[in-house]
């Protein structure tokens, strides 16, 4: 946890010192986790809904890309995650319009089964749109690529799991 909150720390001191412009704001809304298990062909899947609420950076580059760094809180059906996406954010001529793509830590905050691992490693991908210069519209979905399997407790072939994540939601930049 303390590594993936320094990275996040770094990332924002480093990029307030190479943008042109930078904000900070607020992001919440919609969250459906699936959870999802296979094993020798055999696949146990569970959604859960939810909500999402964090903060955020938004470090101008150019005019028309951004690096998106978060810290996003998500509680979904008794399961509390820490979300930490770093998105380039590609803006569509001057229509408001963006999308943004850009890898994801999700942590588990709660106990859980020591056979998953806390830690998994996401793609995001996504759509926004600038509403004003400071409330945004995002949809976004990350698709977890690492295995929530634990291999030094578990060892057995074929067993692996993931979260995979919908965000929907509103946000505003100061």
């Amino acid at each position: 946890m303390k590594n993936i909150l320094t990275l996040v720390a770094l990332i924002l001191c480093v990029s307030k010192g190479f943008t042109q412009e930078s904000k900070f704001g607020l992001t919440a809304g919609y969250l459906n986790l699936n959870v999802s298990s296979y094993h020798g062909g055999f696949e146990i899947s569970e959604n859960a809904s939810g909500f999402y609420a964090g903060i955020l950076g938004d470090f101008k580059l150019s005019e028309a890309f951004h690096l998106e760094p978060a810290a996003i809180y998500g509680y979904a059906k008794d399961l509390n995650v820490l979300f930490i996406p770093i998105h380039g954010k590609y803006y569509i001529g001057q229509s408001g319009f963006n999308v943004l793509a850009g890898p994801q830590a999700t942590m588990i905050l709660d106990e859980i089964n020591p056979w998953v691992k806390r830690i998994g490693w996401d793609l995001s991908l996504g759509a926004g749109y600038d509403v004003t210069d400071e409330i945004f519209l995002q949809v976004r979905y990350a698709l977890e690529i690492s295995d929530r399997h634990n291999e030094e407790i578990i060892s057995a072939d074929g067993i692996n799991g993931g979260i995979n994540s919908l965000f929907a939601g509103i946000g505003y930049k100061f």
